[in-house]
């Protein structure tokens, strides 16, 4: 995901371009990550999750690959699109494969902790990004990737033949249940446009697929620059600023770590408003700091109130929609990535004409809104189902 952020001003003196133009390697692979979970989700409820994503991986291996070896800053753009279009099925199916195995009371924590690997792998994406530009030359960063991406699949197909009983298990037991309930139900599982429409119908849903997606533009843009931001404004080599970046990874892993804590302390209405909060703060001090070492604390504040934030959005999308849960989270995934493609290309232009403060500010002013926007109509959504169910409990 985050591999080509420390690498933009390397790639761009490398072709001889622009930074924007360069950042075309970040804004591609997002924008085809986000495009393909339309096609990825409702293929994992048809044939499985886990068979889909090993597929995929192993596509997307051979993508990287094409990375490695490209000539051309064009055909660099091209096999990130390639990778992006096929590493999409990973974490959204990862996501549905949890919502039909753990019950919504426990699926926030258990959530949280998943996102550790997540945390790891772009944290280890931002800093060996930057220190093979350093060190070896940025072509070993994808043949890296390549080489990672079949291990993943390797073992995860061994997993998944382990775990084909139990599956089949569960599918058999989800159909008994859709069938339990009677042909509205069976309604409500047809063609992939059915399910679109029934989730979008549902003002809940439209909410949180919006608010995901505005998440994504807002702060993705920021974040993707501020290794950038580094090296240009205060003359940081690669390394440093890929490692400075990673700590937004970390800034996750610390939430992950003391989730459960958080919820139990904050609930989910107060962990929006301080995540929106505390990435604003972060960006206030990128935009007015001297010099480069505040950057640190700053990425760790904008990591760990980012996950906050999206890790109760994400426990609302796996909630969508129970019997089309991917085609639900493939939306809000969508919604993520395509937000992020829009808000990198947005802010690697604004940064080239109007200097990276003013995205830092826009991101400051937009998530800490956002966050306390989304408090609101969570707790509002809260005071209703506890309406509804008040006369049956």
């Amino acid at each position: 995901m985050r591999i080509c952020d420390p690498l933009l001003p390397v790639l761009a003196r490398d072709f001889d371009t622009s930074l924007a133009a360069a950042a075309a390697t970040t804004t591609g692979f997002a924008i085809a990550y986000g495009a393909t979970q339309l096609f990825f989700g409702p293929l994992g409820d048809r044939v499985g999750r886990l068979p889909v994503i090993v597929a995929a991986i192993l596509i997307a291996a051979g993508a990287s690959v094409a990375c490695a070896l490209a000539p051309t800053l064009q055909v660099l753009v091209v096999a990130r699109i390639a990778t992006g279009a096929f590493a999409a099925a990973a974490i959204p199916l990862s996501l549905a494969w949890i919502g039909d195995n753990v019950p919504f009371g426990e699926r926030q924590p258990v959530l949280a902790r998943y996102l550790i690997g997540q945390m790891l792998g772009m944290t280890v994406g931002q800093i060996g990004g930057g220190f093979l530009a350093d060190w070896i030359g940025w072509r070993f960063a994808f043949w890296g990737l390549a080489v990672l991406f079949t291990i993943a699949a390797l073992l995860l197909y061994r997993s998944m033949q382990q775990e084909l009983a139990t599956r089949r298990k569960a599918a058999a037991a989800r159909e008994a249940a859709v069938q339990a309930e009677g042909a509205a139900g069976a309604a409500s599982t047809g063609g992939f446009l059915q399910q679109c429409r029934l989730l979008f119908s549902d003002r809940w849903a439209v909410t949180v697929i919006g608010t995901v997606t505005l998440e994504g533009i807002l702060l993705f843009g920021a974040v993707a620059l501020i290794a950038s931001h580094l090296q240009r404004s205060f003359g940081v080599s690669p390394s440093v600023a890929g490692a400075v970046s990673a700590l937004f990874g970390l800034g996750g892993l610390f939430y992950a770590l003391n989730a459960g804590r958080l919820i139990a302390r904050l609930r989910a209405p107060g962990l929006c408003r301080l995540g929106g909060g505390l990435i604003a703060v972060a960006m206030v001090v990128l935009l007015l700091q001297p010099v480069w070492q505040p950057a640190v604390a700053a990425t760790l504040m904008a990591g760990l109130g980012y996950y906050m934030l999206h890790n109760t959005l994400q426990t609302q999308a796996t909630q969508l929609s129970v019997r089309a849960r991917g085609a639900a989270v493939a939306w809000f995934a969508s919604g993520l990535w395509l937000g992020q493609g829009i808000g990198v290309s947005l802010a690697a232009a604004a940064a080239e004409r109007f200097g990276f403060g003013v995205v830092f500010a826009v991101t400051a002013v937009g998530l800490g809104v956002l966050g306390s926007a989304f408090a609101r109509a969570l707790k509002a959504r809260e005071r209703r189902l506890r309406v509804a169910a008040g006369p049956a409990g």
